[in-house]
């Protein structure tokens, strides 16, 4: 999926910059992040980061916001062998472009807790004969993720508490938009393999040339996995999973197990790597509301 913290986009999909990742105009070279985490998820919640408590009608009815656990850079390394001649031009510029304009407010007014998203994809990038994607396309995408029916917005309605391993997170619940004007808390940037593995590289992290990763503010959504999916998950909505996996990542959720044989894999279950049992799923809730989860695993 799933592209995990940096998760790795399999679907996964997945997290440190030495400063405040911003978007970067055409030109601009992307800074590779240092090697420590200096944008941990908790740290995200408050005055300077624009996180913010939803608007309530009343104050009696105001939730409050609701603290975000803290997870380091990290990814989804299955140590598979990648096809590096599919097709999959390996290599850009290195610089980013960000998508203009914006959305109004994904999720309910009474989710505690509002995120910003910026989307940005790389220049230079030679398509081939693959489908070509612009900024625009791209950020139609993602935010079709965002605001998937079973995505992170259903928390408003059933808040996530998941107390497991080193992921504390307790009656949380959030909502999004997406803005073009730099103040946003996480950009997530489609990226060549070759430039996701120098940047993922910086912080630690092996991507291999297939997975996602993400550190601090910044999701590095792999191009290769964009393109192809993931093998043997026909069906899946392999972008809704990865995008979604990593937002997880950045709200403050390590990795997950699956539950049991014949379930449904949680979000954060490392998807692309190893099913063990479960059933692809690419969304953090079941139909009733019931939030997907499992046993934890270090991220």
């Amino acid at each position: 999926m799933l592209l995990a913290a940096v998760l790795l986009t399999g679907v996964a999909g997945m997290s440190g910059c030495g400063k405040s990742a911003e978007s970067s105009p055409p030109g601009d070279v992307a800074e590779a992040p240092a090697s420590t985490d200096p944008f941990p998820v908790a740290e995200l919640e408050g005055e300077d980061s624009g996180l913010a408590a939803a608007p309530s009608p009343t104050p009696s009815k105001k939730p409050s916001p609701k603290p975000i656990s803290t997870v380091k850079a990290g990814g989804d390394t299955g140590g598979g062998k990648v096809n590096t001649n599919d097709g999959v031009p390996n290599l850009g510029s290195g610089t980013f472009t960000k998508a203009a304009g914006g959305t109004g407010v994904v999720g309910s007014a009474d989710a505690a807790t509002l995120v910003k998203y910026q989307v940005e994809m790389e220049n230079g990038i030679t398509w081939g004969a693959n489908p070509v994607w612009t900024t625009g396309s791209l950020a139609d995408e993602v935010d079709r993720a965002i605001a998937s029916p079973l995505g992170w917005t259903m928390s408003a309605a059933h808040p996530v508490t998941y107390n497991l391993g080193q992921t504390h997170i307790n009656g949380a619940s959030w909502k999004f938009q997406r803005v073009s004007d730099g103040n946003y808390n996480v950009v997530l940037r489609l990226a060549t393999p070759g430039t996701v593995d120098k940047l993922c590289k910086a912080v630690g992290v092996t991507t291999q040339g297939i997975y996602s990763c993400r550190y601090g503010k910044t999701i590095l959504l792999n191009l290769r996995r964009w393109l192809k999916g993931i093998d043997g998950q026909a069906g899946v909505d392999f972008h809704a999973e990865t995008v979604l996996h990593e937002m997880g990542h950045f709200l403050g959720f390590d990795h997950m197990k699956c539950p049991g044989s014949g379930q449904a894999a949680p979000v954060m279950q490392t998807q692309t790597i190893a099913l063990n049992g479960c059933k692809p799923n690419a969304f953090p809730f079941a139909e009733d509301g019931t939030f997907v989860q499992g046993p934890w695993a270090s991220s």
